[in-house]
């Protein structure tokens, strides 16, 4: 059982990791800043714990020599002097502390068939979710990945936690209810006796992607909590950004 249960995770997290390179090559509008608070609002109402939640954007970057990165290290150090930066041969790395969340820039560069890619990355992370926090959060964010990117990249909102179901019964009698509060219906899925994955559709937020002729903009991640009882999810708008 392990073996295909493993085999079968595999298969799902290669078919996500090439959504989120499709996705993450385009440039669009970003999305509401408000995601992120629908999706926590959503989780509480149905007695979800949250554990870990996270922002996420990434836009490519022509750097072709060391002079150009060298310029654009610079330039995000001057544009976020608060941050504390370690310079690597292949990234740059600035993080700052908010106490109830952090913040982390890093520019990523790749070597792939003799092709050098370079990447800006944004992330903005924490734990417990507090709603009398959700506007600091948000100004926050919205600041900084303002005066990061060229572009308008897409901003991914993700959430991890636990359900006091255990799997089978979440799956069999609460699922409904939580993709209903969301305003969102099944796109395709893959279920199996500790595990279940989720693509679908809500109306709530403004992004979507095309896959197999069929929008999508949300995906949910379900398995049996190995800790103890009960189920752990993650939840993500439009795809996930967080293990699980």
């Amino acid at each position: 059982m392990n073996n295909k249960f493993f085999s079968i995770l595999s298969q799902v997290t290669i078919l996500f990791g090439f959504i989120f390179a499709l996705v993450g090559n385009n440039t669009i509008a970003a999305p509401e800043s408000t995601d992120l608070q629908n999706l926590a609002q959503t989780i509480e109402k149905h007695q979800g714990n949250i554990i870990e939640w996270s922002l996420y954007a990434r836009e490519s970057v022509y750097l072709p020599t060391v002079e150009e990165r060298l310029s654009k290290i610079n330039e995000l150090k001057e544009l976020f002097p608060d941050m504390e930066w370690s310079d690597r041969s292949d990234s740059l790395i600035g993080k700052r502390d908010h106490g109830i969340f952090s913040e982390t820039i890093q520019i990523l560069s790749t070597d792939n068939n003799r092709h050098s890619s370079s990447y800006i990355v944004y992330e903005a992370k924490g734990e417990n979710w507090d709603s009398k926090h959700v506007k600091f959060i948000n100004d926050r964010a919205e600041k900084t990945v303002l005066n990061l990117f060229d572009g308008n990249p897409i901003l991914f909102s993700c959430i991890k936690g636990e359900f006091s179901e255990e799997l089978n019964e979440f799956v069999d009698h609460s699922l409904d209810g939580f993709l209903h509060s969301l305003h969102a219906s099944e796109v395709e899925s893959v279920k199996e006796q500790e595990f279940y994955s989720m693509s679908a559709f809500s109306s709530l937020f403004a992004q979507t992607l095309s896959f197999t002729n069929k929008q999508m903009n949300m995906q949910i991640g379900l398995r049996k909590n190995e800790m103890g009882p009960g189920t752990t999810f993650v939840v993500g708008t439009p795809i996930l950004t967080i293990e699980y």
